[in-house]
């Protein structure tokens, strides 16, 4: 562990103060005016509303019961656990700053993983900064995403154990990944190429690291089978094989080329606090890239000794690690690049770290004897990185807006629908601003977000109203909350898959909704209990007047004395409802 000791010198703290700045600046500067988005509702939302006993069965439903959390124990062990915290300390925001923490030590760590390969300050650092300012991935500040981020921290671990002959941790490491976010896994093939020289005692070790691992996979692939783990269950051979190879050849292409795209989106796009920051950015990336000097290439004649100075293996190792940053994701494209999808290239930043760090290695390298080109060289490096230092603060921007939509809605909703009852259902029908933004405005948490406002009584529960089941599928857990008011989002043309017998078909295969909770049973709803919201002139109203649909007329529900008032305030309240003299922001298309 000698070379750690090393690592955590004077310049080492000094370099991992810059990164918690900068790591700070691009990723979680507005992080006071961030919220919750998409799975938030799910994963964070739900056990900041519980108490500690509701908390303590929650969790040892998902802890008895493998499927339920599709093969990831951790992952859920982890974020609920988050989403807890949350409800203690009464500010879901304060847990950006456990976000913060989480994708701070992944920068420190990927910082100690550069130098472990090549002690050459100018791979390390900018390495490192490839790393921090990864812009294929728009998911650095979102909830969600720590036990994401968590799994590349026992990935990064993994390495440096390795690399330090601790390799029953490094296993141990790498084997937490399978029941935590898998896709990491792949890349830990690459370990034994370390090695400063590739001979016949490489192969073996490669072939016994390789084994060691595949044993690991099909243990886990077994026991997700063996446990009806859905998304397991729903994979045939020739997807096994074809989806793979797609998304590593898509992949490295696609993230590479966003880092070109987005610098050049920020170039055009420079405004508000970017105007701040990017110069300033420059400025200081330019001192910290002219400080760099080249250090002279150590001995290599010890053949277990890490890479010194390995810019064509390193290369390989690079593009190796890209490649296998993609096998492992089944159900999201390696073409999405915007929001909660973007979490596809998460990984393939280690592999764009070590080319990016070669690459301006090379640059400052071949600029180093003269002045002036080692100054532009300089220059241009800098600007790059402040670039992405400014679409890390576009990407906060965006999600800042998306919190404005969201509490913009619900405060009209809430004044729009004082009456709920138990049995009130409120559909909107209204072309709300979803696709424009990194993080939708609105999506599959909507359902679950009425009862984290208010806290309704455990009377309305009905389970004896429920159809009874013999078996526990895995959403059985949330069957309590059927019966429960809910809001839902329309599809447009709804109105030609809602109705059946004048009454409206609520199952979770009907079109009609965007999204339908997967543990609703299928009824009919009288449309008197439902409350129908529409947009007009850009402004969100309750109908009132009966709704004709060919032979059929459906009434709505009247308004009637007002109910919330009568509530306790959900864990959301306060967040989501708007004060009355706050003005909101025009959530519609425009």
């Amino acid at each position: 562990m000698g070379n750690l000791s090393r690592i955590f010198n004077n310049q080492g703290l000094k370099t991992f103060f810059i990164l918690a700045i900068i790591t700070f600046i691009a990723h979680f500067w507005n992080y006071k005016n961030l919220g919750l988005y998409e799975d938030d509702y799910f994963l964070i939302a739900q056990p900041m509303s519980m108490d500690i006993t509701e908390f303590g069965d929650f969790m040892k439903w998902h802890i008895l019961n493998f499927n339920v959390t599709e093969g990831r124990p951790l992952l859920y062990l982890i974020e609920f656990s988050v989403g807890f915290l949350g409800q203690l300390i009464g500010d879901f925001q304060f847990l950006y700053l456990i976000n913060y923490l989480v994708i701070l030590i992944n920068n420190i760590l990927c910082y100690i993983f550069l130098k472990s390969l090549w002690n050459q300050p100018i791979f390390i650092i900018t390495g490192t900064l490839a790393f921090t300012l990864f812009p294929a991935d728009t998911n650095h500040a979102y909830l969600t995403h720590i036990s994401l981020y968590s799994s590349l921290t026992f990935l990064l671990l993994a390495f440096i154990c390795y690399f330090n002959n601790q390799k029953i941790l490094s296993y141990l490491l790498i084997f937490s990944t399978l029941f935590s976010y898998e896709t990491v896994f792949p890349l830990f093939l690459t370990a034994p190429l370390f090695k400063n020289q590739w001979n016949k005692s490489l192969l073996k070790e490669i072939l016994r690291n390789t084994l060691i691992l595949s044993t690991m996979l099909v243990l886990v692939f077994v026991a997700r089978k063996l446990t009806g783990e859905a998304r397991i269950n729903q994979l045939d051979f020739l997807t096994l094989i074809l989806t793979p190879l797609c998304q590593m050849v898509i992949g490295p292409f696609v993230s590479l080329s966003l880092l070109i795209y987005r610098p050049a989106q920020t170039l055009f796009n420079i405004k508000d606090e970017l105007l701040i920051f990017v110069p300033l950015s420059f400025l200081g990336f330019i001192l910290l890239l002219s400080g760099l000097n080249q250090e002279p290439d150590q001995d290599t004649s010890n053949d277990n000794s890490i890479l010194v100075s390995p810019v064509k293996n390193l290369t390989i190792l690079g593009l190796t690690l890209l490649m296998l940053s993609y096998p492992l994701f089944f159900t999201r494209a390696a073409t999405e690049i915007n929001g909660r999808g973007s979490r596809v290239h998460m990984t393939a930043s280690i592999g764009i770290s070590i080319l990016v760090g070669l690459l301006c290695y090379l640059i400052l390298n071949r600029a180093q004897n003269h002045n002036f080109t080692k100054t532009l060289a300089n220059a241009s490096l800098a600007v790059f990185f402040s670039l992405l230092v400014g679409f890390g603060l576009t990407v906060q921007q965006e999600n800042r807006i998306s919190w404005e939509y969201q509490r913009a809605f619900w405060t009209d909703v809430i004044h729009l629908c004082p009456d709920i009852t138990p049995d009130t259902i409120i559909l909107v029908d209204a072309p709300l601003n979803t696709g424009k933004h990194l993080h939708s405005f609105i999506q599959w948490g909507v359902p679950m977000t009425l009862r984290q406002i208010y806290q309704f009584p455990k009377s309305w529960e009905r389970l004896e109203e429920l159809p009874k089941t013999d078996d526990q599928p895995r959403w059985y857990y949330w069957r309590k909350y059927t019966l429960y008011p809910k809001v839902y989002r329309l599809n447009p043309n709804w109105q030609e898959q809602l109705v059946h017998n004048g009454k409206l078909d609520f199952s979770p295969t009907n079109k009609a909704f965007e999204y339908f909770l997967q543990w609703e049973p299928p009824r009919l709803i009288d449309s008197r209990n439902i409350i129908l919201l529409q947009e007009h002139n850009h402004q969100l109203f309750r109908r009132s007047e009966p709704l004709r649909m060919g032979d059929q007329v459906l009434e709505f529900k009247p308004v009637s004395q007002p109910t919330l008032q009568s509530f306790e305030p959900g864990a959301l309240y306060y967040d989501l409802i708007k004060p009355d003299n706050q003005v909101s922001i025009d959530y519609f298309h425009s």
